[in-house]
């Protein structure tokens, strides 16, 4: 059996508490080790996308939680370990090539390859024609 070879390094220095690093910089060292690794993951997941475009994708989800000075540090340090631990099982290929897409897809442009969400419900007005149960269904009353 062959041990995959897992970003030890980076995964001992992101995942260790020293006193010496605040959160922002754990936060930007995730960041780097993540951007380093996006060439790799797509060849490995023969994903053919940009690298840029990937790239922009995992920028916008570090951004998402309000980047590297707006946020707890007791909160950083869970999302740096899961974030450490979402690439090393990606480095491992324990991640299928689906479970890495929704990271490479952009849900605006691409809502159908990525994590689509439905945002909107259907209005009152589109429901004319339909039963009761329908109605009471989608307007979460049943």
């Amino acid at each position: 059996m062959v041990i995959p070879k897992l970003s030890t390094a980076t995964a001992t220095a992101v995942r260790g508490t020293k006193a010496d690093l605040n959160p922002r910089d754990k936060i930007l060292r995730l960041y780097r080790h993540v951007q380093k690794q996006v060439p790799a993951l797509l060849h490995t997941y023969a994903i053919e996308e940009p690298v840029a475009n990937v790239r922009a994708n995992i920028k916008r989800e570090f951004a998402k939680h309000g980047g590297p000075e707006g946020i707890d540090p007791k909160i950083s340090n869970i999302l740096v370990f899961k974030g450490q631990m979402e690439l090393d099982e990606a480095i491992a290929q324990w991640k299928t090539r689906t479970h890495i897409l929704k990271y490479v897809y952009d849900v605006v442009y691409k809502p159908h390859l990525a994590r689509s969400k439905v945002e909107e419900l259907p209005e009152a007005k589109d429901l004319e024609g339909e039963s009761e149960f329908v109605k009471k269904f989608l307007a979460g009353t049943l």
